[in-house]
């Protein structure tokens, strides 16, 4: 089964690192594919790990990450991420049974923050009100079945913002939600002040001992 890893970066070179070091520490070989918009920096920033690399425009941001699954055609799945996420070991285990049985769709219901600047930690329940059940953006998993019914363009085109509703409006086939915290499992989005999305006190979160994010991922500053 052959698995990519597809991300978009736009500067942070430390926290790519730290993305670096988690997508080498899961217990399958993946290939990466990276878009990538600062020219020679990013361009170097992303071949020194091995991972492919695209040059693309940082805008619209939906073109930029279609280039990345377009660029997956020879994958039986693709893993949809931030170059600021982080996956556990334990969590990928989890992802490949599920591969393994055939499911077409792979999501994730809540999700682990810790922020750089303030060295602070956050759990988040996952949405509630009209989005409760839908899954979190990062993480999720898409087979090539999907993927071609997609046209390999999960995104709808020029789009900035809104990302991970649009590709859950498309969504079909066999599906699992799973919960990070019934699991016992970590995913972990790295925030600093450069973030798209800032680290505040969003709805349905708590704040918790950054140890419980930084014993589980050693590499994490």
């Amino acid at each position: 089964m052959k698995i990519a890893v597809v991300t978009g970066v736009w500067k942070r070179p430390r926290i790519f690192e730290m993305f670096a070091k988690g997508i080498k520490n899961l217990p399958v070989e993946v290939d990466v594919i990276v878009a990538g918009s600062e020219g020679r920096t990013s361009r170097q920033m992303v071949q020194r790990h091995g991972f492919k690399y695209i040059e693309t425009p940082n805008s619209p941001l939906s073109a930029k990450m279609n280039a990345t699954t377009l660029a997956a055609k020879d994958y039986d799945y693709v893993i949809c991420m931030g170059s600021d996420d982080i996956l556990s070991p334990e969590l990928m285990k989890h992802y490949l049974k599920w591969m393994t049985l055939g499911y077409d769709f792979i999501g994730l219901t809540d999700f682990y923050f810790y922020d750089t600047t303030t060295r602070r930690a956050m759990y988040w329940g996952g949405y509630r009100g009209v989005r409760q059940g839908e899954t979190v953006g990062a993480g999720r998993v898409l087979s090539s079945k999907l993927l071609k019914s997609m046209d390999w363009k999960p995104w709808g085109d020029n789009l900035s913002s809104s990302l991970d509703s649009d590709m859950n409006s498309r969504i079909k086939g066999k599906q699992i939600k799973m919960s990070l915290k019934k699991l016992g499992v970590f995913a972990v989005d790295i925030k600093s002040s450069t973030n798209i999305t800032k680290f505040n006190r969003w709805d349905n979160t708590t704040l918790i001992d950054r140890n419980v994010i930084l014993n589980q991922f050693s590499y994490i500053k």
